[in-house]
């Protein structure tokens, strides 16, 4: 939420944030919008233009030739632009909107960014969202949000690069009921996507940190063998050996090489990645990631943005990975995550 300290101080400062933020033109930290009456704009679609064309048209008929069936007609078209107009604006205003969680996925996949709208008074008709993606315009598919309820729209924005990607100001729009007029409203919030780097391929082999005497992490290495690793199940393995936490989260069947069955603990750091460009080590460093969560290895995980202390989990996994995405910047530093 906005604090005082964060609002201009003068009142012509303050009116001039207002309308910024009203325009979408500056994001809010604010969780939600409400769209009240100085946030809606509304104009005529082009089917409602050739409307008023033709209303003037019979009403200067009317008047140079005394048709009273001109005026008629072009009353009734005054009257139906009019109720449209106030239709359309109806149908937004009140209605409540939600940024969701901040989306993340790999480097040319989309994120999706969910938006939930909310109306507390009633049902609103032929309700869509949109935004721009580059030169591209993203619109959600028209739909009818019902009253009293919370329902959710989705935005696929098409990422390339690694990195943040602010979704910008949202457009809610309207053409109901009649589309003769559009009502439009802004939502701009402070909201971030974040895009990982596409993990190495083939998938290297973990580091195990390796030492003597007091300095048990003197190095790490790059090993062959896995005493604890996991290998496609064959006909005929013991369902002892089964690893069934992989088995639920995949789908696949995998079976363990050894008996043992302790969970391995090791170090991810930047220094183990060698030397390469930054592109290519964050993208070692996120195969890694995603192969310890798959073979149920717990680890630490270093970079020069930030340290996460040794676990193991889907958690872990996801701050990782936030890391890698946002790096070099730190995570407390940025501003829209969600």
């Amino acid at each position: 939420m906005s604090t005082a300290a964060d609002m201009p101080s003068s009142w012509l400062a303050r009116k001039r944030h207002e309308w910024r933020v009203s325009m979408g033109r500056q994001a809010t930290s604010h969780d939600e919008i409400e769209l009240v009456q100085r946030r809606i704009y509304i104009l005529p679609t082009t089917r409602g233009i050739y409307l008023i064309i033709t209303a003037i048209l019979l009403l200067l008929v009317g008047v140079n030739y005394q048709l009273s069936l001109a005026y008629v007609v072009a009353f009734l078209l005054g009257g139906f632009m009019q109720a449209a107009l106030l239709t359309s604006y109806r149908n937004l205003r009140g209605l409540i909107v939600r940024p969701g969680q901040s989306p993340q996925c790999q480097a040319g996949e989309a994120l999706e960014f969910v938006v939930s709208l909310r109306s507390p008074e009633r049902a609103r008709a032929d309700i869509r969202l949109s935004v721009r993606n580059g030169a591209a315009m993203v619109v959600s598919p028209p739909d009818t949000v019902v009253a009293d309820t919370q329902s959710s729209r989705s935005l696929h924005i098409t990422t390339m690069k690694r990195g943040v990607h602010q979704i910008g100001r949202i457009t809610i729009e309207t053409r109901a009921p009649y589309g003769v007029i559009r009502a439009w409203s802004y939502a701009h919030f402070d909201w971030i996507g974040l895009v990982e780097p596409a993990p190495e391929h083939p998938t290297p082999l973990l580091p195990i940190s390796i030492g003597d005497g007091d300095d048990a992490h003197a190095h790490s290495v790059h090993v062959a063998h896995d005493p604890d690793s996991l290998r496609e199940y064959v006909a005929g393995d013991s369902l002892r050996r089964v690893a069934w936490k992989q088995v639920a989260k995949s789908g696949a069947w995998y079976t363990r090489s050894s008996e043992t069955g302790a969970r391995r603990e090791i170090d991810l750091t930047w220094e183990a990645t060698g030397s390469g460009d930054t592109d290519a080590r964050l993208a070692r460093m996120a195969a890694w990631v995603l192969r310890a969560q798959n073979e149920n290895v717990a680890y630490s995980f270093t970079l020069p943005n930030g340290v996460l202390a040794l676990a193991d989990g889907a958690q872990q996994q996801r701050d990782a990975l936030r890391l890698l995405a946002v790096y070099p910047m730190r995570l407390d530093a940025l501003v829209g995550l969600r």
